[in-house]
């Protein structure tokens, strides 16, 4: 029982770290990553909070992973809904950037830290999140790798989010270049010391994908 409220706790952590640096990459407005450029255009569209449309895109990518069978679990469920509440709370209290140079520190920095957040949610061990869990089910129906799936994935909602309205930018290569490294960098580091949690896992059965990133 302590495990499972030690990893809770985790889990709440990652998501506070990921959808705050989130919201620091937007207040620097230099262009979002290509998930993030249709949660713009349908905030943007259809009038609604950035919470909510994060929300609806996130429960969205849930659906499809189900579909797929990509994994849906307890954390894939609610990570979704808590992560829009959170967006919501912390993005009116994020001052917009301003000036080239500190807009693109912000947006650096915010992605880097975003994947922080991702690593303790992936390490709480409460299900992946819907983009993984896509490209998990995908992967496997058309025997194609990982990487070309989600390489495949990011082009098509890059293309949806510009046909939406939404801008690329600067910001968009930055989050491309640095999402995946990242991810991997913290997922080792906290491999490396033995962050688990007490949840008693190794790296490897928390996700097959993890274990490639860690070795």
């Amino acid at each position: 029982m302590n495990q499972v409220f030690s990893r809770a706790g985790v889990f709440l952590l990652g998501l506070i770290i990921s959808c705050t640096a989130y919201c620091l990459t937007v207040r620097a407005d230099i262009g979002l990553g290509p998930l993030f450029l249709v949660q713009v255009a349908l905030e943007g569209n259809l009038g609604l909070s950035a919470g909510t449309a994060a929300m609806i895109i996130g429960l969205v990518l849930v659906a499809m992973s189900a579909l797929v069978r990509g994994g849906v679990g307890i954390g894939t469920l609610l990570a979704p809904i808590l992560g829009g509440i959170i967006i919501d709370l912390a993005l009116p209290l994020i001052p917009t950037v301003h000036g080239l140079a500190l807009q693109i520190a912000a947006c650096t920095f915010g992605t880097v830290v975003m994947m922080l957040g991702g690593a303790f949610i992936t390490q709480a061990n409460f299900g992946v999140g819907g983009m993984d869990g896509l490209m998990r089910g995908l992967s496997r129906k058309t025997n194609a790798p990982l990487g070309h799936v989600r390489l495949a994935m990011e082009a098509t909602l890059l293309l949806c989010g510009l046909l939406l309205g939404s801008k690329a930018g600067i910001g968009t290569l930055i989050t491309a270049l640095l999402v995946g490294h990242s991810y991997q960098f913290w997922i080792r580091l906290l491999s490396q010391e033995k962050i688990l949690f007490a949840t008693g896992a190794s790296t490897a059965a928390i996700q097959p994908e993890v274990a490639v990133l860690a070795n």
